[in-house]
C-alpha cells in the first residue's frame, strides 16, 4: 500500500477503510470497478475529517450518497471514495402565528430525500412533497439542484442556509444566494465544495392532504419511469427552451427524452445496456452492463441528436473514475 494511503487508513481508523471496495454495489447503475479506498461518513465529523485528511496527504477523492446519477469507471477511482451516510434531521425553529407558520428543519448531506420527504410528511411539514420517490441523497440534491418539472419546484428553493466544506476541509457557512442554483446546476459543480448540512424553510400543512399528493408523484413516477432495472436516472439533461421553440417541439417540450425517442432510439441496446423502453433519457440494464457500453450509448446519442436537430446534448449523469 502506498505510504499516503498508509496515513490515510491509519488516520480514519484501520478497521473502518476497506481496501479496493467494489463500487457497483453501491451505484444505483451497478456498474464499477473498486475503489483504492473506501470511508463511511456516519457523521458530520467524519466527513469533514476524510476530506482534510484526503487532501491533506494529496489523495485524490469524490464523495458520494445514494450513488444515482453516476457513471463509474469500470476501472474504479484511484483514490478514496467517501460514502456520506451521515443521518441527522434536528429542528431548528419556527416562526409566524397558528395559521402561517414557517418551520426550519437542519439536515445533514447524507440524509436520503425519499427518507426526508416521509419525515416531512409524518409531521405535517408542507415544501417537498413533490419529490417523494427520488432517489439520492440531500448532498447530491443540492449539488443538481434536484427537481420535479412536472410541478415546477426545485429543491433550492427550499434552502435558506448550508455548512459547507472545501477541498482542503475549510468549513463555511453560506446562504442561498451562494449557489446559484438553476436547472441542474449549483455552484458546487464549479467549486467542488462538499455540503455538510443545509437549513431548509417549510410550512405547516395538513398531513392527510400532503400524504395524498406525495402518494399521486410516486405513482406518477412509477408510472413513466423505467422499474425493476437497474439504472443511473436521466442520462441527459433537458434542452434550452429557445431549441425547443426552434424545433417546433410538441407543446414546446424542453424533454431530452423526447429528442432520443424521435432519433429511433427508444429501446436502442448496446452490449447488455439499452435506453428504456418506458423512458427514452434512461440508460438501463438488469446486471451486466459495463461503464464502456453506457459511454457508447451516450456518443452515439450526442451524434445522432447533433446531426438530426443541431442540439448539443448535455449528460445529467456525472462520470466517476478514470474514462
Amino acid at each position: 500500500m502506498r505510504p499516503n494511503y498508509q496515513k490515510l487508513t491509519r488516520l480514519l481508523g484501520e478497521t473502518r477503510v476497506l481496501i479496493n471496495e467494489p463500487l457497483s454495489k453501491y451505484s444505483s447503475f451497478r456498474i464499477g470497478g473498486p475503489a483504492d479506498l473506501f470511508f463511511r461518513a456516519k457523521t458530520s465529523a467524519d466527513l469533514i475529517a476524510a476530506v482534510l485528511g484526503a487532501s491533506s496527504l494529496g489523495i485524490p477523492f469524490f464523495v458520494v450518497g445514494g450513488c444515482t446519477n453516476l457513471l463509474i469507471s469500470d476501472k474504479g477511482f484511484c483514490g478514496l471514495i467517501i460514502k456520506n451516510d451521515t443521518s441527522q434531521i434536528k429542528f431548528a425553529g419556527a416562526q409566524g402565528d397558528k395559521k402561517v407558520r414557517t418551520v426550519y428543519l437542519q439536515v445533514e448531506s447524507g440524509v436520503g430525500i425519499n427518507r426526508l420527504v416521509r419525515f416531512c410528511l409524518d409531521q405535517g411539514y408542507c415544501g417537498i412533497q413533490a419529490f417523494m420517490g427520488q432517489p439520492g441523497t440531500v448532498g447530491g440534491a443540492v449539488w443538481i439542484n434536484a427537481h420535479n418539472i412536472s410541478k415546477g419546484q426545485f429543491f433550492g428553493e427550499k434552502i435558506i442556509s448550508a455548512k459547507l466544506i472545501d477541498h482542503h476541509g475549510k468549513e463555511k457557512e453560506v446562504s442561498n444566494k451562494y449557489f446559484h442554483f438553476a436547472y441542474d446546476y449549483s455552484i458546487c459543480q464549479k467549486t467542488k465544495e462538499v455540503v455538510v448540512s443545509v437549513v431548509l424553510a417549510l410550512q405547516i400543512g395538513d398531513k392527510k392532504t400532503l400524504w395524498k399528493e406525495a402518494t399521486n408523484v410516486l405513482k406518477y413516477r412509477q408510472q413513466t419511469q423505467p422499474q425493476g432495472k437497474y439504472s443511473s436516472g436521466c442520462t441527459f439533461r433537458n434542452i434550452e427552451k429557445s431549441d425547443a421553440v426552434r424545433l417546433a417541439t410538441p407543446e414546446f417540450t424542453r424533454s431530452a427524452g423526447y429528442l432520443l425517442e424521435s432519433v429511433g432510439l427508444k429501446g436502442y441496446k448496446v452490449g447488455s445496456v439499452q435506453f428504456s423502453e418506458a423512458h427514452a433519457n434512461f440508460i438501463v440494464h438488469q446486471g451486466e452492463g459495463t461503464a464502456s457500453d453506457v459511454l457508447k450509448l451516450i456518443s452515439l446519442a450526442k451524434e445522432k441528436v447533433r446531426r438530426t436537430y443541431g442540439v448539443d446534448l448535455k449528460e445529467e449523469i456525472v462520470l466517476v473514475g478514470e474514462f
